[in-house]
């Protein structure tokens, strides 16, 4: 899975990207939409670069209701970003 983000954001940002790293966050035990949204933060000067944005809107029995705005391809990485970290979002559902 890490080859896939790493791929669509080198193929995506080109450049801009000088390195991809995986980040553990050990002190995150909930999973609460501060807790999302705060992982996504390393993900958000991308997305804006690209005249994007994203927000975690909900958490609710392991449905994550995401606002986003962007590519489909960095949607797909916020997608597996999220269910990588969180294990029991099972879906995440992306709203304008």
């Amino acid at each position: 899975m890490k080859m896939g983000i790493e791929r669509v954001l080198k193929e995506k940002f080109g450049d801009a990207i000088k390195d991809i790293c995986q980040i553990n966050d050990e002190q995150i035990s909930e999973t609460t939409i501060e807790a999302v949204n705060g992982h996504l933060d390393i993900l958000r000067p991308a997305i804006k670069n690209f005249g994007g944005s994203v927000e975690v809107l909900s958490i609710t029995d392991g449905n994550c209701q995401v606002k986003y705005e962007g590519p489909d391809s960095i949607g797909s990485g916020i997608k597996a970003a999220i269910k990588e970290r969180f294990v029991d979002i099972v879906d995440v559902v992306f709203t304008n």
